[in-house]
């Protein structure tokens, strides 16, 4: 077994002592390119490996690869599923950080193997997916809440809580991000509305128009010359009785049509 969780060496280490009274060989390799040390736990006197083989549900194929006994013992209870599918995570398992993405996936090598967990995890609920990834099999989830289910099934009560954790944190950043992008489009919208309801009024005024406005249009149109920024609903608080943002959006609206016609050259009219 060579992995990079020395958690999982030695869980499966201590397995071998007490299941099987095996005492395998723990090795180091710091020669892997990258940051990350190999553990790597070796089982290698054929009376130890007689006994591991003689009782577990698996075989040795032709090919030298280790293969799920089809005898369907493993499906006859709850708790030898979820430890078989424990074990088959700690062995070839990962899952990606939540942060950047929800993947987990668990690595074989033949096939066989693959389809054999497929239908245990089918049998709890449990719904992934399988490719061949170069000579390897992969059997992987992609939904959040899935992979969160899988991980409590196989008994990983800190992994979840990590996970949920890690999930929660990136799905309020992307709460406030998406808040943050709208209400900058908002804003923009906002200033852009307000520049063409100051050129209105500016042209108004040049065409010498403004004073002939009725009382409650230059209200409205001092107050946006006064607050440059400010969003309809702010401009309609401003007034005495206060007006709505669609009583606002009105007025402004008139105050166009009147510019339109100042800029097309015709005379306004104004009532």
């Amino acid at each position: 077994m060579v992995t990079e969780n020395a958690a999982s060496i030695r869980r499966v280490y201590n397995a071998f002592r007490t299941l099987y009274e095996v005492n395998p060989v723990t090795n180091i390799d710091e020669k892997i390119a990258g940051k990350d040390t190999l553990l790597e736990l070796v089982v290698s006197d054929k009376n130890d490996l007689q006994k591991i083989f003689s009782h577990s549900w698996i075989n040795i194929d032709v090919n030298l690869q280790i293969v799920i006994d089809s005898n369907n013992e493993i499906k006859n209870k709850d708790c030898c599923m979820r430890s078989f599918l424990r074990g088959a995570f700690m062995g070839g398992g990962s899952v990606a950080d939540p942060k950047t993405s929800n993947h987990l996936e668990i690595v074989l090598d033949n096939e066989q193997n693959a389809n054999f967990i497929i239908s245990v995890l089918t049998m709890l609920d449990i719904v992934a997916k399988k490719m061949k990834r170069r000579n390897k099999y992969v059997i992987y989830m992609k939904d959040a809440e899935t992979i969160s289910n899988f991980l409590i099934l196989i008994g990983s009560n800190r992994g979840t809580i990590a996970y949920e954790e890690a999930r929660t944190l990136k799905n309020y950043n992307n709460y406030m991000n998406r808040k943050d992008n709208c209400e900058t489009a908002n804003w923009d919208k906002t200033a852009k509305a307000a520049s063409m309801q100051q050129r209105d009024i500016l042209d108004i005024k040049h065409a010498k128009e403004f004073e002939k406005l009725p009382v409650k249009l230059k209200q409205i149109a001092n107050l946006r010359m006064k607050y440059p920024m400010a969003g309809l609903e702010e401009i309609g608080d401003m007034l005495a009785p206060k007006l709505s943002k669609a009583g606002v959006s009105h007025r402004f609206k008139k105050i166009h049509e009147i510019a339109e016609e100042i800029r097309n050259g015709n005379l306004p009219q104004i009532k």
